[in-house]
């Protein structure tokens, strides 16, 4: 990669890690309640998992099994969001849903969210905690209309972190 694009990169990341800095992340709910968020980002699903006693950690791709819907599994826990779509419009609701269950039953969990470009990490919003399922609705900021985003949604429940990615690319 020749110096002038990785300038030009490094500035677009950090462009986009203000932007996102400046768009916050509203709030958020637990169980059977919608709370309101503003963000950018895009998923890729990523499970690892580590022992009480003896680290160890495995990765695993998220599956994708439908439209909207990504899902992975770390030991008896297995976590899925799902999301409206791919393309959300500026300023208007993108509602997101999480269901965490270990076993087959509602596990305890939290989710925290990260947004990544170009691969790395740009900014982490929130922190929530809930069992079994969470809502949550965001609206993008215009800042973000264009970027190959991917919303990263961090799941910790029972030890296990899974890693649900989702590629946004915002439109106007």
């Amino acid at each position: 990669m020749s110096p002038y694009r990785q300038a030009r990169m490094s500035l677009l990341g950090g462009s986009i890690a203000a932007m996102l800095l400046v768009a916050g992340c509203g709030s958020s709910s637990g169980s059977n309640s919608t709370r309101a968020s503003t963000a950018t980002s895009t998923p890729q699903a990523t499970t690892s998992t580590s022992a009480a006693s003896t680290p160890s950690t495995s990765t695993t791709q998220a599956t994708s099994t439908a439209a909207g819907l990504v899902t992975s599994t770390s030991g008896a826990v297995t976590a899925t969001l799902h999301a409206g779509t791919h393309h959300p419009k500026v300023n208007r609701a993108w509602p997101i849903r999480f269901t965490v269950t270990s076993a087959g039953r509602p596990a305890k969990a939290s989710v925290s969210y990260e947004y990544l470009f170009a691969g790395q990490v740009v900014a982490h919003r929130s922190h929530y905690t809930f069992t079994g399922h969470f809502s949550d609705i965001f609206s993008w900021p215009s800042s973000a209309v264009g970027y190959p985003l991917r919303f990263r949604a961090v799941i910790v429940s029972e030890g296990a972190t899974v890693n649900l990615d989702y590629p946004v690319q915002v439109t106007a």
